[in-house]
């Protein structure tokens, strides 16, 4: 009976152990998006989230699909890369908020294993910084909230919130 369950035991053992290792820790992130990164890790703790951004690659580059501005390749086991496009369109002409909202959004890819969110406002204003058609959503404020003026400190502080928990409530303003 021993030997049965010493053998069943190194099964086990062994059993669980995979072809490839992980990767080991690496982080290596362009200084210009690092205030990014910093900006994200500050958000998370202000809403008591544990975020760890210490095993993480960024560079710029064009991803897979080139009508995209940024993507995250995220695979089991390996550290999570994300590509930002470099154009001028996605980065060289792109406001702080801008850019800081395409980070966002890979980040809530690569971290926080977030998916795209299409679902939108009755205003048409999207509900999630999640959106895969424009990550901007706090940025420009291009959504009728019934003035002309635009807060975007609600808008970016109400995005913020939803990407760290996608049941905060709607905004008055996506009304």
């Amino acid at each position: 009976m021993r030997l049965f369950v010493v053998i069943l035991l190194l099964t086990g053992l062994t059993g669980c152990q995979s072809g490839s290792q992980p990767e080991p820790i690496q982080y290596s992130v362009p200084a210009e998006v690092e205030p990014y990164l910093k900006s994200f890790r500050d958000e998370a703790t202000k809403r008591n989230k544990s975020v760890s951004t210490a095993n993480l690659i960024v560079t710029f580059g064009t991803a897979q699909s080139e009508d995209v501005c940024g993507q995250c390749v995220l695979e089991n086991g390996k550290t999570p890369r994300i590509t930002l496009n470099s154009d001028d369109f996605c980065w060289k002409t792109a406001s702080a908020n801008e850019r800081e909202c395409l980070v966002f959004h890979e980040l809530g890819h690569c971290l926080l294993n977030r998916g795209h969110k299409t679902d939108k406002f009755p205003n048409g204003a999207y509900v999630s910084l999640m959106n895969p058609d424009n990550v901007a959503v706090y940025a420009t404020c291009r959504y009728p909230i019934g003035s002309d003026e635009c807060d975007k400190r609600d808008r970016r502080e109400y995005y913020i919130d939803e990407l760290f928990d996608a049941t905060t409530p709607a905004p008055a303003w996506g009304k």
